[in-house]
C-alpha cells in the first residue's frame, strides 16, 4: 500500500502546484479593480459627478465579487489538494507506525475503564492514532464511543459490511474527509451553534417590524439618494436615520445574543456541508450505510441546501463587527432582516440538525475503519460468532507493531472457565501478547478489520490488569492499587456477563508465598465464574493448577542465551516456561552476581 499512498500524494501536491499561477493572477485582478474603485472614487467626489459615483457603486461590487468568486474557487481546488497530499503523507506515516505527530486522545483516556489504560486505546502510540481519520467532534465521539463499549453481533455485523464496502472506494473516502477538513479550524465545536436551535425559533421581535421592515427600508433608501441629489433637506435624512435608530436599539439585545452564539459556527456548517453534499446522490449497497443517509433525503428539501441557508444567513450576521456594515444597517434595517430569517430557518430545520451532525459522525467513523483496512490488506475480517467464551485466532498479532517485525502466534480458548497461565522470562513477550488478545478484541467489536489472517471471536466484555500503579495523591501502594483493580473485576463478574480476562504478572507487588497462595486462589475463583482469560506470571508452580483444575491449560515465551546475548523469538509455546534470564539481565546491567557476600554470620561465628 506504501507505493498507493505514496502516488497519491505526489499527484494531489502537483495538481496544487499547476494551480498557483492562475492563483497569482487572480490576486493582482482583485488589486487592480480595488485600486481602479479607488481612484475613481476620489474623481467623482472631487468633481462632485453623482452619476459617476453610482456607476463607481455599481460596476465595482459586480466586478470584485465576480474576481473574488472565481479566485475563491481555484483557492478551494488548491487547499483540497493540498489536503488530500497531507492525507496520504499521514497514511504514510500509520505504514510506518511513526504516530507522535497525529492527535493521541488522551483526553479520552479513562484509568478506571475495564481495558482502556492497559490496551493503549488512547495516548502516545495509541490504536486511536492509527485508527483515527475523523474531522468533527461527532465524528471523534463516534469513534471514542466504539473503541470504549461493545454492541450486538448484529450491529458488528452491519458494521463490517458497510467498512467492506467503503473500503472498496478509497479515493471517495479521501475526499469525502477532506471536504470536511478544508474548513477545519482548532477549537471547533458544534456545542453553541446546537445550543442556539434549541432556543426558540421565533425572537421576540413585535409582530409590526414584518409589514413595516417592507416599508420602512425603501423610505429611507428613497431618501438617502434624494439627499445626496440635492433633492431633499438634510432634516428628512435625520429623522429617517433617527426612526430607524430607534428599531435596531430594540431588537440590539437579540441580534447581539444570536451574534454571539453562532459566532464562528460558519466553519462548522461548512465542513458539514460539504460532506453531506459529499453524500447526497451516493448509493449504497449496505443496510448501515443506507440507513445512516436517510436523515439527509427528505421530500421537500436536501440537507447541504438547507444548512447552506443557514451558512448564507449566519454569514451575513457574521459581519455586524464590519464598521461598514451599519452605514447599511441604519438604512436597510439589516439585523432586523437576519433575525427574521433566522427565526424562520430554525422553526423549519432545527429539529434536523443534531441528527444531521451525528450521521456524519458514524460516517467518519466508519470511514476511519474502512481505511484502516485498506491500508492493512493482510488483516482479517473476524467471524462473530454466537456462542460468548470463543476466541480463535491464527496468525495473530498486535497492530502497533511493524509489520517486519511482528511476529503472530496461534492462540484458541473455546470454553466459560477456561484459563491460560502464562509463564515466561522477563522480556519475552507475555504482556505484549495479552496486548495483542485485548486489541484485536477491541477491533472486532468496533466492526474492523483484525491483525491476523483468521479469527473467530463470541459476544464478551474485556476486563485487564497490567498498568496498576501506586498513587501519592490517595495513599495507594502498587499493590493495593492492583488489589482494588481486582476488586473491581470480582464485582464486576457478580453481574455473570460473559468477560475475558487479561491479568499481567498478578499480584506482583507482594512476596512469593503471598503472591502464590493469592494467585491460586485467584484462578480457582475465575476458572468457577462467567469469564475466561489469561494470566502471566513469573510464578512456575501455579502451572501445576492444571493438573488439578479443568478448563486450565499453560503456556510460555522462552528465550535463549547465544554467545552471551539473549534472544527472543517471542513464540507461544505450549508448557510453562524452561528459561531464565533474570540474572543475565542483572548482570549485563552490571550487577555482579558472582561477587555477591557470603551469608551474613553470628558474633560467634557460627
Amino acid at each position: 500500500m506504501q507505493g498507493w499512498f505514496t502516488e497519491k500524494k505526489a499527484h494531489y501536491l502537483d495538481l496544487r502546484q499547476k494551480l498557483q499561477p492562475s492563483s497569482g493572477n487572480f490576486s493582482w485582478l482583485r488589486i487592480s479593480a480595488f485600486l481602479l474603485f479607488v481612484v475613481v472614487l476620489i474623481l467623482a467626489i472631487s468633481i462632485r459627478n453623482m452619476t459617476l459615483l453610482m456607476v463607481n457603486f455599481i460596476w465595482f461590487p459586480i466586478v470584485f465579487g465576480t474576481l473574488v468568486k472565481y479566485h475563491n474557487r481555484i483557492r478551494r481546488k488548491m487547499l483540497l489538494y493540498q489536503i488530500l497530499g497531507e492525507m496520504n503523507a499521514r497514511e504514510l506515516k500509520r505504514l510506518q507506525l511513526k504516530l507522535s505527530d497525529l492527535p493521541d486522545g488522551a483526553e479520552f483516556l479513562e484509568t478506571r475503564h475495564a481495558y482502556s489504560h492497559d490496551l493503549d486505546l488512547f495516548g502516545r502510540h495509541s490504536l486511536y492514532q492509527l485508527i483515527n481519520r475523523t474531522v468533527t467532534p461527532d465524528g471523534r465521539q463516534a469513534l471514542v464511543k466504539a473503541l470504549l463499549s461493545r454492541v450486538s453481533k448484529e450491529v458488528i455485523e452491519e458494521r463490517q459490511a458497510a467498512v467492506a464496502e467503503l473500503s472498496n472506494d478509497p479515493d471517495w473516502l479521501q475526499h469525502f474527509l477532506g471536504a470536511g477538513l478544508m474548513y477545519k479550524s482548532d477549537g471547533q465545536n458544534p456545542g453553541a451553534l446546537l445550543e442556539w436551535l434549541a432556543k426558540d425559533g421565533h425572537p421576540k421581535i413585535p409582530r409590526w417590524y414584518l409589514p413595516a421592515l417592507l416599508v420602512v427600508p425603501a423610505i429611507s433608501l428613497v431618501v438617502t439618494v434624494a439627499f445626496f441629489m440635492g433633492k431633499l433637506a438634510f432634516m428628512w435624512l435625520f429623522l429617517v436615520l433617527l426612526i430607524n435608530g430607534g428599531i435596531l436599539y430594540s431588537t440590539r439585545h437579540t441580534a447581539e445574543d444570536t451574534y454571539q452564539s453562532t459566532h464562528g459556527s460558519i466553519k462548522i456548517l461548512s465542513s458539514y456541508k460539504s460532506m453531506i453534499s459529499k453524500l447526497e446522490g451516493r448509493q449504497f449497497q449496505s443496510p448501515l450505510l443506507t440507513q445512516i443517509a436517510q436523515p439527509f433525503s427528505q421530500q421537500r428539501f436536501t440537507a447541504s441546501k438547507v444548512i447552506g441557508q443557514l451558512q448564507g444567513i449566519l454569514n451575513r450576521i457574521e459581519i455586524r463587527r464590519n464598521a461598514f456594515y451599519w452605514l447599511f444597517n441604519i438604512i436597510l434595517l439589516l439585523d432586523l432582516v437576519w433575525l427574521i430569517q433566522a427565526a424562520r430557518w430554525k422553526s423549519k430545520y432545527r429539529s434536523f440538525v443534531a441528527l444531521w451532525f451525528q450521521a456524519i459522525g458514524n460516517y467518519e467513523f466508519l470511514a476511519s475503519l474502512a481505511l484502516t483496512s485498506y491500508a492493512n490488506p493482510h488483516w482479517t475480517t473476524p467471524k462473530i460468532t454466537d456462542k460468548p467464551f470463543v476466541f480463535q485466532a491464527h496468525l495473530l498479532g498486535h497492530p502497533l507493531i511493524l509489520y517486519k517485525e511482528r511476529v503472530a502466534n496461534d492462540f484458541s480458548l473455546s470454553e466459560r472457565g477456561s484459563i491460560t497461565i502464562l509463564t515466561g522470562s522477563n522480556m519475552s513477550g507475555k504482556s505484549t501478547f495479552l496486548r495483542t488478545i485485548g486489541t484485536n478484541a477491541v477491533l472486532a467489536f468496533m466492526g474492523g478489520n483484525c491483525c491476523a489472517t483468521e479469527m473467530t471471536i463470541g459476544e464478551f466484555e474485556i476486563f485487564t490488569s497490567m498498568r496498576t500503579t501506586d498513587s501519592l495523591e490517595e495513599h495507594a501502594s502498587s499493590f493495593y492499587a492492583e488489589l482494588r483493580r481486582l476488586n473491581q473485576l470480582i464485582v464486576s463478574l457478580e453481574s455473570g456477563v460473559p468477560t475475558m480476562v487479561l491479568l499481567d504478572e498478578v499480584l506482583k507487588g507482594t512476596n512469593s508465598h503471598d503472591r502464590h497462595l493469592g494467585a491460586s486462589a485467584l484462578i480457582r475463583q475465575l476458572s468457577e465464574s462467567s469469564s475466561f482469560g489469561l494470566v502471566s506470571t513469573h510464578d512456575l508452580s501455579l502451572g501445576s493448577l492444571s493438573e488439578e483444575l479443568g478448563g486450565i491449560q499453560n503456556y510460555s515465551f522462552n528465550s535463549k542465551l547465544l554467545n552471551g546475548e539473549l534472544v527472543f523469538d517471542y513464540l507461544l509455546t505450549p508448557g510453562v516456561c524452561n528459561s531464565f534470564n533474570a540474572s543475565q539481565l542483572m548482570a549485563q546491567m552490571g550487577i555482579a552476581l558472582e561477587k555477591a557476600d557470603p551469608p551474613h554470620k553470628g558474633l560467634d561465628g557460627k
